[in-house]
Protein backbone atom coordinates (compact mmCIF):
# COMPACT_ATOMS: atom_id res chain seq x y z
CA UNK A 1 0.00 0.00 0.00
CA UNK A 2 1.51 3.67 -1.09
CA UNK A 3 0.97 6.10 1.48
CA UNK A 4 -1.09 9.60 -0.10
CA UNK A 5 1.10 12.71 -0.78
CA UNK A 6 4.65 10.84 -1.88
CA UNK A 7 5.11 10.35 2.57
CA UNK A 8 7.80 8.11 2.77
CA UNK A 9 6.82 5.74 5.61
CA UNK A 10 9.84 3.42 6.46
CA UNK A 11 9.74 0.29 8.34
CA UNK A 12 12.91 -0.78 9.92
CA UNK A 13 14.49 -3.16 12.58
CA UNK A 14 16.26 -1.54 16.07
CA UNK A 15 19.30 -3.12 17.49
CA UNK A 16 16.54 -4.04 20.04
CA UNK A 17 14.43 -5.64 17.19
CA UNK A 18 11.51 -3.36 17.72
CA UNK A 19 10.34 -1.70 14.81
CA UNK A 20 10.72 1.61 14.42
CA UNK A 21 8.46 4.50 11.97
CA UNK A 22 10.60 7.42 10.35
CA UNK A 23 9.58 10.14 7.98
CA UNK A 24 11.28 11.54 5.16
CA UNK A 25 11.18 14.62 5.35
CA UNK A 26 12.45 15.14 1.71
CA UNK A 27 8.90 13.01 0.95
CA UNK A 28 6.97 15.71 3.25
CA UNK A 29 8.42 18.94 1.22
CA UNK A 30 8.73 17.20 -2.30
CA UNK A 31 5.08 17.84 -2.80
CA UNK A 32 5.00 21.32 -1.29
CA UNK A 33 7.77 22.32 -3.72
CA UNK A 34 6.68 21.14 -7.00
CA UNK A 35 3.35 22.86 -5.72
CA UNK A 36 5.45 26.22 -5.17
CA UNK A 37 7.21 26.17 -8.59
CA UNK A 38 4.06 25.34 -10.81
CA UNK A 39 2.02 28.12 -8.95
CA UNK A 40 0.93 30.75 -11.20
CA UNK A 41 1.97 34.72 -9.93
CA UNK A 42 -1.01 37.59 -9.82
CA UNK A 43 0.56 40.79 -11.68
CA UNK A 44 -2.61 42.41 -12.02
CA UNK A 45 -5.72 41.53 -10.24
CA UNK A 46 -9.17 41.93 -12.38
CA UNK A 47 -9.66 45.15 -10.87
CA UNK A 48 -6.64 46.37 -13.32
CA UNK A 49 -4.63 46.94 -9.93
CA UNK A 50 -1.40 45.84 -9.75
CA UNK A 51 -0.30 43.42 -7.12
CA UNK A 52 3.18 43.41 -5.31
CA UNK A 53 4.50 40.57 -7.17
CA UNK A 54 7.73 40.62 -9.20
CA UNK A 55 7.60 39.08 -12.24
CA UNK A 56 10.43 35.96 -12.10
CA UNK A 57 13.62 35.78 -14.28
CA UNK A 58 13.92 33.12 -16.77
CA UNK A 59 16.23 30.44 -16.40
CA UNK A 60 18.38 28.91 -18.57
CA UNK A 61 18.32 30.55 -21.53
CA UNK A 62 14.44 30.89 -21.59
CA UNK A 63 12.83 34.07 -23.11
CA UNK A 64 9.02 35.26 -21.90
CA UNK A 65 6.43 34.62 -23.98
CA UNK A 66 3.02 37.11 -23.65
CA UNK A 67 -0.15 34.96 -24.20
CA UNK A 68 -3.15 37.70 -25.25
CA UNK A 69 -6.58 35.75 -24.22
CA UNK A 70 -9.48 36.80 -25.56
CA UNK A 71 -12.75 36.31 -22.79
CA UNK A 72 -15.25 37.15 -25.07
CA UNK A 73 -14.38 33.77 -27.44
CA UNK A 74 -16.84 30.89 -27.12
CA UNK A 75 -15.08 27.78 -26.55
CA UNK A 76 -11.27 29.29 -26.70
CA UNK A 77 -9.01 26.55 -26.62
CA UNK A 78 -6.21 28.80 -24.86
CA UNK A 79 -6.93 29.68 -21.46
CA UNK A 80 -8.55 33.10 -20.69
CA UNK A 81 -8.39 35.08 -17.38
CA UNK A 82 -9.84 38.26 -16.39
CA UNK A 83 -6.59 39.25 -14.30
CA UNK A 84 -2.76 38.73 -15.42
CA UNK A 85 -0.83 36.20 -14.43
CA UNK A 86 2.57 34.39 -14.94
CA UNK A 87 3.89 30.88 -14.74
CA UNK A 88 6.82 29.31 -16.40
CA UNK A 89 7.69 32.52 -18.14
CA UNK A 90 4.52 32.72 -19.95
CA UNK A 91 2.65 36.07 -18.79
CA UNK A 92 -1.34 35.45 -19.31
CA UNK A 93 -2.91 38.57 -20.12
CA UNK A 94 -6.58 39.34 -20.84
CA UNK A 95 -7.32 41.34 -24.33
CA UNK A 96 -9.28 44.40 -25.12
CA UNK A 97 -13.10 44.49 -25.24
CA UNK A 98 -15.08 46.77 -27.04
CA UNK A 99 -17.28 47.26 -24.44
CA UNK A 100 -16.85 51.24 -22.68
CA UNK A 101 -17.79 49.70 -19.46
CA UNK A 102 -15.60 47.08 -19.45
CA UNK A 103 -12.79 48.96 -16.91
CA UNK A 104 -9.08 49.26 -17.47
CA UNK A 105 -8.25 45.71 -18.84
CA UNK A 106 -11.04 46.24 -21.44
CA UNK A 107 -8.71 48.80 -23.24
CA UNK A 108 -6.08 45.76 -23.57
CA UNK A 109 -3.61 47.73 -21.29
CA UNK A 110 -2.59 44.50 -19.69
CA UNK A 111 -2.00 42.55 -23.37
CA UNK A 112 0.09 45.49 -24.72
CA UNK A 113 2.26 45.98 -21.48
CA UNK A 114 2.88 41.73 -21.81
CA UNK A 115 3.46 42.29 -25.43
CA UNK A 116 5.99 45.22 -24.94
CA UNK A 117 8.42 43.17 -22.52
CA UNK A 118 8.19 39.72 -24.07
CA UNK A 119 10.26 37.94 -26.60
CA UNK A 120 7.32 36.59 -28.60
CA UNK A 121 3.58 37.74 -28.75
CA UNK A 122 0.48 34.71 -29.01
CA UNK A 123 -2.67 36.71 -30.01
CA UNK A 124 -5.40 34.04 -29.44
CA UNK A 125 -9.24 33.70 -29.44
CA UNK A 126 -8.85 34.67 -33.13
CA UNK A 127 -12.43 33.14 -35.00
CA UNK A 128 -12.72 32.69 -39.02
CA UNK A 129 -15.67 35.68 -38.33
CA UNK A 130 -13.06 37.84 -37.21
CA UNK A 131 -10.29 37.20 -39.91
CA UNK A 132 -13.55 37.21 -42.82
CA UNK A 133 -14.66 40.91 -41.32
CA UNK A 134 -11.03 41.77 -40.60
CA UNK A 135 -9.04 42.18 -37.25
CA UNK A 136 -9.23 45.60 -37.69
CA UNK A 137 -13.10 46.02 -36.51
CA UNK A 138 -12.87 43.91 -33.94
CA UNK A 139 -11.51 43.59 -30.74
CA UNK A 140 -8.54 41.79 -31.15
CA UNK A 141 -8.05 45.04 -33.78
CA UNK A 142 -7.99 47.31 -30.09
CA UNK A 143 -5.90 44.85 -28.66
CA UNK A 144 -3.17 44.92 -31.41
CA UNK A 145 -3.95 48.55 -30.84
CA UNK A 146 -2.71 48.88 -28.12
CA UNK A 147 0.17 46.86 -28.22
CA UNK A 148 1.52 48.79 -31.13
CA UNK A 149 0.97 51.98 -29.07
CA UNK A 150 2.72 50.86 -26.68
CA UNK A 151 5.56 49.72 -28.51
CA UNK A 152 5.91 52.67 -30.70
CA UNK A 153 5.71 55.13 -27.54
CA UNK A 154 9.14 52.99 -26.70
CA UNK A 155 11.00 55.28 -28.89
CA UNK A 156 13.83 52.82 -29.20
CA UNK A 157 13.42 49.35 -31.54
CA UNK A 158 13.92 45.99 -29.24
CA UNK A 159 14.48 43.57 -32.39
CA UNK A 160 12.23 41.90 -34.16
CA UNK A 161 9.58 40.39 -32.21
CA UNK A 162 7.32 37.02 -33.23
CA UNK A 163 3.52 37.61 -33.66
CA UNK A 164 1.74 34.66 -33.37
CA UNK A 165 -2.17 34.45 -34.62
CA UNK A 166 -4.02 31.86 -33.62
CA UNK A 167 -7.06 31.41 -35.77
CA UNK A 168 -9.44 28.84 -33.87
CA UNK A 169 -11.50 26.78 -35.87
CA UNK A 170 -13.54 23.38 -36.04
CA UNK A 171 -10.99 20.74 -37.16
CA UNK A 172 -14.43 19.93 -40.00
CA UNK A 173 -13.83 22.97 -41.62
CA UNK A 174 -12.46 22.75 -44.86
CA UNK A 175 -11.38 25.87 -45.44
CA UNK A 176 -8.05 27.61 -45.47
CA UNK A 177 -5.96 30.52 -44.03
CA UNK A 178 -5.40 33.52 -45.97
CA UNK A 179 -1.97 34.31 -44.03
CA UNK A 180 -1.39 37.19 -46.41
CA UNK A 181 -4.35 39.22 -45.71
CA UNK A 182 -4.22 38.74 -42.33
CA UNK A 183 -0.68 40.22 -42.47
CA UNK A 184 -2.09 42.52 -44.37
CA UNK A 185 -4.80 43.75 -41.67
CA UNK A 186 -2.35 43.77 -38.93
CA UNK A 187 -0.15 46.03 -41.09
CA UNK A 188 -2.92 48.62 -41.53
CA UNK A 189 -3.70 48.59 -37.68
CA UNK A 190 0.10 48.96 -37.35
CA UNK A 191 0.19 52.09 -39.78
CA UNK A 192 -2.88 53.45 -38.00
CA UNK A 193 -1.52 53.72 -34.65
CA UNK A 194 1.84 55.02 -36.02
CA UNK A 195 0.43 57.90 -38.00
CA UNK A 196 -1.60 58.67 -34.42
CA UNK A 197 1.47 58.29 -32.57
CA UNK A 198 2.99 60.48 -34.79
CA UNK A 199 6.14 58.23 -36.14
CA UNK A 200 6.89 57.02 -39.62
CA UNK A 201 8.05 53.59 -38.48
CA UNK A 202 7.25 49.70 -40.35
CA UNK A 203 5.60 46.72 -38.56
CA UNK A 204 8.59 44.41 -40.20
CA UNK A 205 10.76 46.49 -37.52
CA UNK A 206 9.28 45.60 -34.96
CA UNK A 207 6.86 42.09 -35.33
CA UNK A 208 7.09 39.22 -38.01
CA UNK A 209 3.70 38.08 -38.06
CA UNK A 210 2.91 34.37 -38.41
CA UNK A 211 -0.88 33.17 -38.63
CA UNK A 212 -2.23 29.54 -38.59
CA UNK A 213 -4.92 27.65 -37.57
CA UNK A 214 -5.81 25.35 -33.90
CA UNK A 215 -8.34 23.28 -33.52
CA UNK A 216 -6.79 21.10 -30.82
CA UNK A 217 -5.34 20.68 -27.59
CA UNK A 218 -1.70 19.59 -30.35
CA UNK A 219 -2.10 22.78 -31.87
CA UNK A 220 -2.07 24.95 -28.80
CA UNK A 221 0.52 22.76 -27.43
CA UNK A 222 2.47 23.61 -30.72
CA UNK A 223 2.09 27.11 -31.33
CA UNK A 224 3.54 27.39 -27.85
CA UNK A 225 6.34 25.50 -27.94
CA UNK A 226 7.08 27.60 -31.41
CA UNK A 227 6.46 30.62 -29.35
CA UNK A 228 8.99 29.92 -26.63
CA UNK A 229 11.41 28.97 -29.38
CA UNK A 230 10.98 32.00 -30.97
CA UNK A 231 11.58 34.01 -27.40
CA UNK A 232 14.97 32.39 -26.77
CA UNK A 233 16.32 34.63 -29.13
CA UNK A 234 15.23 37.65 -27.89
CA UNK A 235 16.89 39.39 -25.52
CA UNK A 236 15.18 39.91 -22.19
CA UNK A 237 14.61 43.55 -20.37
CA UNK A 238 17.33 44.87 -18.55
CA UNK A 239 15.25 44.90 -15.08
CA UNK A 240 13.22 41.53 -15.43
CA UNK A 241 11.50 41.79 -11.88
CA UNK A 242 9.72 45.28 -12.51
CA UNK A 243 9.83 45.13 -15.96
CA UNK A 244 6.39 44.20 -16.40
CA UNK A 245 5.30 46.64 -13.62
CA UNK A 246 6.80 49.55 -14.95
CA UNK A 247 5.56 49.25 -18.22
CA UNK A 248 1.91 48.75 -16.83
CA UNK A 249 2.40 51.75 -15.35
CA UNK A 250 3.51 53.83 -18.42
CA UNK A 251 0.71 52.10 -20.64
CA UNK A 252 -2.23 53.04 -18.42
CA UNK A 253 -1.23 56.46 -17.84
CA UNK A 254 0.00 56.96 -21.91
CA UNK A 255 -2.89 58.88 -23.69
CA UNK A 256 -5.73 57.07 -25.24
CA UNK A 257 -4.65 57.54 -29.06
CA UNK A 258 -4.33 53.81 -29.89
CA UNK A 259 -7.54 52.89 -31.74
CA UNK A 260 -7.16 52.71 -35.06
CA UNK A 261 -10.80 54.45 -36.96
CA UNK A 262 -12.45 50.83 -37.60
CA UNK A 263 -11.75 49.82 -34.23
CA UNK A 264 -13.68 52.97 -32.91
CA UNK A 265 -16.08 52.00 -35.26
CA UNK A 266 -16.86 48.71 -33.85
CA UNK A 267 -17.27 50.82 -30.45
CA UNK A 268 -20.28 52.89 -31.29
CA UNK A 269 -21.72 50.23 -33.44
CA UNK A 270 -22.20 48.43 -29.72
CA UNK A 271 -23.31 51.23 -28.29
CA UNK A 272 -25.71 51.85 -30.61
CA UNK A 273 -26.92 48.60 -30.93
CA UNK A 274 -27.19 48.40 -27.02
CA UNK A 275 -29.39 51.92 -27.15
CA UNK A 276 -31.58 50.54 -30.22
CA UNK A 277 -32.25 46.84 -27.62
CA UNK A 278 -33.22 49.19 -24.71
CA UNK A 279 -35.46 50.95 -26.78
CA UNK A 280 -37.27 48.24 -27.56
CA UNK A 281 -38.22 47.12 -24.52
CA UNK A 282 -38.52 50.33 -23.04
CA UNK A 283 -42.10 50.62 -23.42
CA UNK A 284 -43.64 46.84 -22.44
CA UNK A 285 -41.63 47.14 -19.56
CA UNK A 286 -43.31 50.70 -18.84
CA UNK A 287 -46.65 49.41 -19.47
CA UNK A 288 -46.38 46.18 -16.96
CA UNK A 289 -45.18 48.92 -14.04
CA UNK A 290 -48.30 50.91 -15.07
CA UNK A 291 -50.56 47.93 -13.82
CA UNK A 292 -48.17 47.01 -11.09
CA UNK A 293 -48.99 50.45 -9.88
CA UNK A 294 -52.67 50.24 -9.99
CA UNK A 295 -52.19 46.58 -8.16
CA UNK A 296 -53.15 44.83 -11.44
CA UNK A 297 -51.37 41.50 -12.32
CA UNK A 298 -49.76 41.39 -15.40
CA UNK A 299 -51.18 38.06 -17.54
CA UNK A 300 -48.68 35.69 -18.29
CA UNK A 301 -45.87 37.68 -16.97
CA UNK A 302 -43.52 34.76 -16.95
CA UNK A 303 -43.63 34.05 -20.55
CA UNK A 304 -43.64 37.70 -22.00
CA UNK A 305 -40.85 38.21 -20.06
CA UNK A 306 -38.41 35.44 -21.20
CA UNK A 307 -40.00 36.17 -25.16
CA UNK A 308 -39.19 40.16 -24.48
CA UNK A 309 -35.54 38.92 -22.89
CA UNK A 310 -34.57 36.70 -25.61
CA UNK A 311 -36.22 39.07 -28.34
CA UNK A 312 -33.74 41.51 -26.78
CA UNK A 313 -30.49 39.71 -27.03
CA UNK A 314 -31.64 38.57 -30.37
CA UNK A 315 -31.29 42.22 -31.63
CA UNK A 316 -28.19 43.09 -29.69
CA UNK A 317 -26.24 39.85 -31.06
CA UNK A 318 -27.64 40.16 -34.53
CA UNK A 319 -26.24 44.04 -34.61
CA UNK A 320 -22.69 42.66 -33.25
CA UNK A 321 -22.24 39.62 -33.80
CA UNK A 322 -19.71 40.51 -36.67
CA UNK A 323 -17.70 43.23 -34.12
CA UNK A 324 -17.97 39.85 -31.24
CA UNK A 325 -16.00 37.40 -33.44
CA UNK A 326 -18.74 34.66 -32.76
CA UNK A 327 -18.79 32.21 -35.67
CA UNK A 328 -20.98 32.38 -38.87
CA UNK A 329 -21.44 35.88 -38.09
CA UNK A 330 -19.16 36.69 -41.21
CA UNK A 331 -22.08 37.80 -43.38
CA UNK A 332 -23.89 40.08 -40.62
CA UNK A 333 -22.92 43.71 -40.94
CA UNK A 334 -21.96 45.88 -37.46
Amino acid sequence: HQPKHQYCLDFSSTMTGHPTRSLSIRGLLLPLIVASASAATTLVDSSGSLTKSLLPSPTGGDGIVALLSSPGTPGNLFSSSTTVTVENNIISAPGASLEESSGILGRGVASAAAGSIAGAVVLTGVTLADVEVGLDGTRHGRTLAELFASVLRMEKKEGVKTLMIAVQSDSADDVSLDTEDIEEVVEEIFDSVAAAVGVDDELSDYFSIQSTFVSTSEDVAKVMSEAQSAAKSSSLPKSVPTAFSDMYKRVTSASDDADPTPVAEAILACNDAYSRASRTSRAKIASWKHRISRNLLVPKFGARSSALLTRTLDLFDRDTMAAAGFPLAGGEAV
